[in-house]
């Protein structure tokens, strides 16, 4: 296997495990109050953006993971009926979140302290406001919090968000996530990819 096909099946892999994650824990944690999910899935993306980054040396392969990811929460507007907004929301999430990652990934390949990882989470948190304000505009979104209660979500989420990332950098192993690639091939990423769809076409029709 050439480096090139090396790397679009790192980025199919870890892109569609994110894409599972998104469709069944992302899922199950929208029912909970407004804003939780992303202190949890904020890290979780970082972890499969990182190990993608880490497997294949190439800070691209940040972007492109979450590409594939957005793309699999995208699916749903081939449905019917199926609200814009509601859909273009976590995925220009994703995209943000890649965004964010992409410009702190190689401070964190040498820097594992907590302070950097509470950084990253704090610009996270207020680019996707910024976002949601300027651009997505949902009908239900944290850019419509009153002032207080904003600052007081943006205080407790960088520091959930920060300690959880800044915890799997600081006590990780020299190990990361690295599936046998020459076994599997591009089976086990479609595979992963395949029940992403299924994970998240079924959300949508429950």
């Amino acid at each position: 296997m050439s480096d090139s096909q090396k790397f679009i099946r790192n980025i199919l892999l870890f892109g569609g495990m994110w894409g599972v994650a998104e469709a069944t824990l992302g899922y199950l944690l929208h029912f909970l109050p407004t804003g939780i999910s992303g202190m949890i899935m904020f890290p979780i993306g970082f972890y499969f953006m990182y190990n993608a980054f880490k497997n294949s040396e190439k800070q691209s392969a940040v972007l492109f993971t979450a590409i594939v990811a957005a793309s699999l929460k995208s699916v749903d507007l081939a449905l019917p009926a199926t609200p814009m907004v509601g859909v273009l929301n976590p995925a220009v999430s994703i995209i943000l979140e890649s965004l964010v990652v992409f410009a702190f990934i190689k401070v964190y390949q040498h820097n594992r302290h907590y302070q950097s990882a509470i950084f990253m989470s704090l610009a996270w948190i207020l680019l996707f406001i910024i976002g949601q304000a300027l651009v997505i505009k949902p009908v239900e979104g944290l850019y419509l919090l009153p002032a207080v209660e904003m600052s007081s979500y943006i205080f407790v989420y960088t520091i959930v968000s920060g300690l959880l990332i800044g915890s799997y950098l600081k006590f990780q192993t020299s190990k990361t996530l690295n599936p046998n690639i020459s076994r599997f091939s591009f089976v086990q990423p479609g595979l992963i990819i395949v029940l992403a769809l299924v994970c998240e076409i079924g959300n949508s029709l429950i």
